[in-house]
């Protein structure tokens, strides 16, 4: 297992654990695959994020990097429309890094609202 694999364990565990029964987090594999009937299928759109969660009904959306690694420009792209979207977006480079900002994030929801309802 790589450093990056090893720390994207660590948060998702850490977010899984802060925010249940509130929360729900998953790792989100990105690119494609081929199917047994030989069609390639898209497990994402370009520059998703490597941990996909809901914490109160709002999207979250965490990438991982060590402490060298570098968002992609679809990483950036990705970013861009998610918070425009409303989502939480958060570069985590520790599992206090994501709990921290998710739950920074979930505090300020709740006073203002994203989603337009």
């Amino acid at each position: 297992m790589n450093a990056e694999t090893a720390l994207m364990n660590r948060i998702l565990a850490g977010l899984s654990a802060e925010f249940h029964p509130h929360g729900i987090f998953w790792r989100q594999n990105a690119g494609r695959i081929r199917s047994d009937r030989g069609a390639w299928v898209s497990l994402g759109p370009p520059g998703i994020a490597d941990i996909v969660g809901v914490v109160d009904g709002r999207a979250v959306f965490v990438e991982v990097k060590t402490k060298k690694g570098r968002q992609r420009k679809a990483q950036a792209a990705f970013q861009a429309a998610a918070e425009k979207a409303g989502a939480v977006y958060v570069v985590a480079r520790s599992p206090d890094d994501a709990v921290s900002a998710v739950r920074a994030a979930s505090t300020s929801s709740s006073t203002t609202s994203g989603s337009g309802r």
